[in-house]
């Protein structure tokens, strides 16, 4: 096919909707601002430890997802971390990326033309090609356009472009809210009290989530810790600096530590999940030649967000015949 696919975002819907894309002989090239691949799916490594301190997990429910997972495994990228209610016929695996879940974005995109630290911030529409232009100057062309970020992103680009006045559905689009999220990369000085398989969901606390990465496979100089706060306490907090709401999240986490903390980082998520991600897999305008995709469409999960892509892409080479 001579047609050419831009899609913006290397986040997990980005890049499997360019290697669905890609394997079915389509061109196609991605751009990102960030200076790696993954989007939340990302591992901070630092000298004191390594953390998983976006997604922690995910899972596999649906048949196509499972397809893409099962490659994983046989690539040795991915594994199975601990199964959720085992005993139970509706057991469902909890899936993690071997030595860090940045092992999975970083596959995919290895293959794929996939330009980071590009940022766009203008996109026109010819009326037969998009033109995207990113900050350094630089302007590529496709006939074809993905756009992937949460999907406020994606509007207010699509609005300061000009082009959100044109798209159907826009109040749909502009509907989509996100919850900020923070993370703790906490390093200790000994072993957590942290029971096998090394995580815990917690009600009634600031923080919602602990977990040992050591426990998770993740191999580090020190013991790493993530934590990850509750929205309200993000929202709360988000102006405080990470010296202040760091040490809040560590003191109500202390019972589960075992151990002192020397060292912790935080991350601040801007659009850590969807609060009302819409009830279909993906948007497309195919008057425009745009779709948009990604976690902000039916369960705001790594795993819906990878459906996404593969709809995106499945739509568009539906297009071209």
């Amino acid at each position: 096919m001579d047609k050419k696919v831009g899609i913006i975002g290397s986040g997990i819907a980005g890049l499997v909707c360019a290697q669905v894309l890609q394997r079915a002989g389509v061109s196609v090239f991605v751009l990102d601002k960030g200076r790696g691949p993954g989007g939340r799916m990302c591992t901070r490594n630092r000298e004191q430890g390594k953390w998983d301190h976006g997604a922690q997990y995910f899972t596999a429910r649906d048949t196509r997802f499972q397809a893409l997972v099962a490659e994983w495994e046989k690539e040795k990228i991915a594994k199975a971390w601990f199964e959720l209610n085992p005993t139970k016929e509706n057991a469902s695996a909890r899936y993690v990326g071997v030595n860090g879940i940045n092992a999975i974005p970083q596959y995919l995109a290895k293959d794929l033309e996939v330009r980071q630290s590009s940022k766009v911030h203008h996109i026109h529409d010819s009326g037969s090609h998009w033109i995207l232009e990113t900050e350094d100057g630089t302007a590529h062309n496709c006939e074809e356009l993905v756009l992937t970020p949460p999907i406020p992103q994606s509007v207010e680009l699509l609005k300061k472009s000009s082009v959100f006045n044109s798209l159907e559905s826009r109040a749909l689009l502009e509907s989509v809210e996100y919850e900020k999220g923070l993370s703790v990369l906490a390093v200790l000085d000994g072993p957590s009290l942290l029971p096998s398989p090394g995580c815990l969901k917690i009600d009634n606390s600031i923080v919602s989530w602990i977990c040992d990465n050591g426990q998770k496979g993740i191999p580090s100089a020190g013991v790493s810790i993530t934590l990850q706060s509750n929205p309200l306490f993000a929202r709360e907090h988000w102006d405080r600096s990470d010296s202040e709401r760091g040490m809040l999240l560590i003191n109500a986490a202390k019972q589960y530590l075992g151990s002192e903390v020397i060292d912790f980082h935080c991350h601040a998520w801007g659009f850590a999940f969807a609060i009302n991600p819409l009830p279909m897999s993906h948007y497309r305008s195919a008057k425009k030649r745009l779709s948009i995709a990604g976690d902000g469409f039916l369960k705001s999960r790594v795993e819906s967000a990878a459906l996404s892509g593969i709809a995106s892409a499945e739509a568009i080479l539906e297009s071209f015949k």
